[in-house]
């Protein structure tokens, strides 16, 4: 049976600045309150009241089927405008979220770096006394993950212009090496308890703070019948595949170079001359990054920007101290410390837990954000973009309801936005773990959801 509204389970959240050790830190904008949902019906208004028992008869009927009796549903659909909880079952049990974990760090991220925040990357140079022939190029990246073929048609083309702009600063070529050098992302370039199984896989490919085309590179194989052929793999080290890619670039407008170094962890710098910086590369903004990590559910940007929340906000790129920050972000904006665990920023890790309660909590923080239409705008649109493109079209739910999928092994989730026939923007979360039944009938059961809440005469008030 549904279990009965959550009551209380809203309070006044204020947004609030987190302390961070690393100068200069964006002031995260101010939050208006989250509205305190009361769970008692509306006064004697007969057709809202009627809609909002069909829809939560319509949730009841899809999740209270005997094929789901041994899967660990969670559920929460809220009218934040009215204060009300439409539907409600197992909110506050935590659950594993997939990719809606990326839901939390798109949130968490555009709050704290804004939606202009750019990724730099700093190209410096050791010469003599005169440019033309240097010694070493140095690049020190800070994570940019827009190096690659979802920016660009070629993923060599912004390396290409690192390039022109060396010729442009009188730089004709390089007697020695190019060299990754600091380490802005120390530690695994992989998410904390990914499986060995998923590491082989694009997916899968890990990061580092020089990241080429998402972590993969082109590999030479050799077929049974001896033909060489090209097939792309994630690389065994991104920073050495950055740095070949960049190699490449050079060499395509006639720059030699002495080969490449991945660290200048304990090596000792040439002695012609310190380092002088050139020109800093910087990424498109957050604000176009983050529809290229949520559309089509991209794990590598979600891991960049956990580490890049905690380079920016504590002076560490380490994916625990990302997680510490956002665990403070989401305290601040009211969740509950008992209903999530952050492990990493994709959601690829099995180790991550969250409650439905918290995900309606952040996507209805987010609702009142200043940024908050950049966040919905980003987030995938049934029967129009990313892992939703094909869902419920011809539907009052195409082109209307805005959310993010996830999906792993018996985990299926769906959370976002929708707005009703009548008017009313809801807020929702459904995630199901642990079903032996095919991920298709879960999939079925929550587009049936969405797509009665886009029905719903439901009005707002």
């Amino acid at each position: 049976m549904k279990q009965p509204p959550v009551s209380g389970f809203w309070f006044v959240v204020g947004a609030a600045l987190l302390a961070g050790a690393c100068a200069p830190a964006r002031v995260a904008p101010p939050v208006e309150p989250v509205p305190v949902i009361d769970s008692a019906p509306p006064a004697v208004v007969v057709p809202v009241m009627d809609a909002r028992q069909a829809i939560a008869r319509a949730a009841d009927s899809v999740l209270q089927d005997p094929k789901f009796r041994t899967a660990a549903w969670g559920a929460l659909i809220v009218d934040p405008a009215a204060g009300d909880t439409l539907y409600s079952l197992n909110p506050h049990k935590l659950v594993m979220p997939a990719s809606n974990m990326k839901v939390i760090t798109s949130a968490v991220a555009l709050h704290l770096l804004g939606p202009d925040f750019r990724f730099r990357t700093t190209f410096a140079v050791r010469c003599g006394a005169s440019r033309g022939q240097c010694s070493e190029l140095l690049v020190s990246g800070r994570g940019d993950p827009t190096v690659s073929a979802r920016f660009h048609t070629d993923p060599l083309t912004p390396l290409r212009a690192v390039a022109d702009s060396l010729r442009a600063h009188g730089v004709s070529g390089f007697t020695g090496p190019i060299v990754a050098s600091g380490d802005a992302f120390p530690g695994s370039i992989y998410g904390y308890g990914w499986e060995y199984d998923d590491l082989g896989e694009d997916y899968g490919a890990g990061i580092d703070d020089l990241v080429y085309n998402e972590g993969l590179e082109a590999v030479e194989m050799l077929t049974a019948s001896g033909l060489a052929v090209e097939s792309i793999k994630p690389a065994r080290d991104p920073r050495q595949a950055y740095l070949k890619a960049l190699s490449v670039a050079l060499r395509q407008r006639d720059m030699a170079h002495d080969g490449i170094v991945p660290s200048d962890s304990g090596r000792v710098a040439s002695p012609l001359a310190p380092a002088e910086t050139l020109f800093v590369m910087q990424s498109p903004p957050l604000s176009e990054i983050l529809g290229a990590m949520l559309r089509p559910s991209q794990n590598q940007i979600a891991e960049i920007l956990l580490r890049t929340i905690g380079l920016e906000r504590t002076g560490v790129g380490r994916p625990d101290s990302g997680a510490r920050v956002v665990r403070r972000q989401l305290l601040e904006w009211g969740a509950d410390s008992m209903e999530f665990s952050i492990r990493d920023g994709s959601g690829l890790s099995r180790h991550d837990y969250v409650t439905p309660a918290t995900m309606v909590r952040v996507l209805s923080v987010m609702l009142q954000h200043p940024d908050g239409r950049v966040f919905r705008e980003a987030l995938p649109v049934v029967g129009v973009s990313g892992t939703v493109q094909s869902w419920l079209r011809g539907t009052s739910a195409e082109r209307n309801a805005h959310g993010k999928t996830g999906t792993l092994g018996a985990v299926r989730a769906f959370s976002g936005y929708v707005t009703t026939a009548g008017g009313a923007t809801l807020v929702y979360s459904f995630i199901a773990n642990n079903y032996l039944v095919p991920t298709s009938a879960v999939t079925a059961a929550i587009q049936h959801m969405v797509r009665a809440m886009a029905e719903s005469p439901l009005t707002s008030r």
